[in-house]
């Protein structure tokens, strides 16, 4: 650390450098003139939050002006998920009825009032790419601070769902995010299932709350599960539990998926349980072998499924693995037949899976009684199975998909 800067460091046991956000070590706060409107007076200050998840995030508006210029500090902490570094700058900002805006010159940035102790970021990358944040006002005094000690806002509401069926286990508890519709109004159910992930990545929670904004758009309650051994969620990751022949070859996956399918019920059973919620089919969507979870879901009970949602969805990856995948998508084709509407979206590309396989699977599916409409995206710039972080590009087919369902 050089003498040009503080750190802010929220919850530092630890010491982990990826919540440490640098700062300059003095802040150039300026309360706002008289004459300043409230609209835009009530940016003033400090926010606190993370992009995505992942990326510690300070935004600090330093001044305000009656026609919306603002003098900010623009400061994340190092994420090695988005290949960014620890950094801050001062840049000028503009505030007008769409909220705040900024240029970093890769992307565009806007904040919009959610609440008065609290913004919704969005992070537009020029590729197209978009990351959501949220984050809570601070006192500013505080960020230089050696004694703060707070926690980073997290989207959603954390709760904990029981499981218990696990399978020769006792209950155990689930971590989730939960989303009320606005005012808690009555509305349908929809999961968001998550994808696997390897390492450290494995104690990751995730919020997918960009989805699930636009899910609560759409008139859903939403409800994003970590099955067990992720996230905060008890008990053991069971989803590398394979089957293998005599040479080591991977031949069997039906525990895992068995596993998993555990864990989704739960949190379909917990999620008819909330007052909101109206009692009926549920929405399924999901990334990777969250999308693939919520296929093969509702071919097993298709009765309790208004329809999927399945992002770039498998569960084995590789060209020597991805034929596992095949069975379950036929048997799952047979189960819910023509009964759950599906959208299947994925791009050229894919570093899990080829062209020639999925649309193989959604072949497959669909001569087995399914009904998807298939999407197929070119031109993603980066890994086509991160297609989900595009929404310019899905969000249409999405749409009208949702607009179709018999809700």
């Amino acid at each position: 650390m050089t003498p040009s800067q503080a750190l802010v460091q929220v919850n530092p046991a630890g010491l982990d450098p990826e919540s440490l956000v640098p700062l300059p070590t003095q802040l150039e706060m300026k309360p706002p003139p008289a004459d300043v409107p409230s609209s835009i007076a009530r940016f003033h200050g400090a926010w606190v939050g993370t992009w995505g998840d992942d990326l510690r995030h300070v935004l600090v508006v330093e001044s305000v002006s009656p026609g919306g210029e603002a003098a900010v500090v623009f400061a994340n902490a190092d994420s090695p998920r988005y290949s960014v570094w620890a950094n801050w700058e001062r840049i000028e900002a503009a505030i007008g009825e769409n909220g705040l805006r900024l240029s970093l010159g890769y992307a565009e940035v806007s904040y919009e009032m959610d609440e008065p102790y609290r913004v919704i970021g969005t992070f537009t990358r020029k590729t197209g790419s978009v990351t959501s944040g949220l984050f809570t006002r601070l006192d500013a005094s505080r960020l230089t601070s050696p004694h703060i000690v707070s926690t980073w806002q997290i989207p959603g509401e954390r709760v904990y769902i029981a499981n218990t069926t696990a399978s020769g286990m006792s209950p155990i508890k689930l971590e989730a995010r939960l989303y009320r519709p606005k005012g808690n109004r009555s509305a349908p159910l929809a999961i968001f299932n998550h994808g696997s992930a390897i390492g450290r990545e494995r104690f990751d929670s995730y919020s997918y709350f960009s989805e699930a904004r636009w899910l609560l758009d759409k008139g859903f309650a939403v409800l994003v599960p970590m099955r067990r051994g992720r996230g905060l969620s008890e008990g053991v990751y069971g989803e590398a539990t394979y089957g293998t022949s005599r040479t080591g070859q991977i031949i069997d996956v039906c525990q895992s998926i068995d596993e998993a399918m555990e864990d989704l019920e739960a949190a379909i059973s917990f999620g008819r349980t909330l007052p909101f919620v109206q009692q009926g089919p549920i929405l399924l969507l999901g990334q990777s072998r969250g999308g693939f979870l919520s296929v093969i879901y509702a071919g097993r009970k298709p009765e309790d499924v208004l329809g999927v949602v399945n992002f770039v969805g498998g569960w084995m990856g590789g060209e020597e693995l991805e034929h596992l995948n095949t069975p379950y998508f036929i048997q799952a084709g047979t189960g819910a037949g023509a009964r759950v509407p599906q959208l299947w979206l994925y791009a050229e590309s894919d570093s899990f899976y080829s062209e020639d396989h999925v649309r193989a699977n959604h072949a497959a599916f669909q001569a087995a009684g399914g009904l998807a409409k298939f999407e197929y995206y070119r031109g993603i710039p980066t890994d086509g199975h991160r297609l989900r972080n595009f929404p310019g590009r899905w969000r249409p087919a999405a749409d009208e998909f949702l607009s179709g369902l018999n809700r």
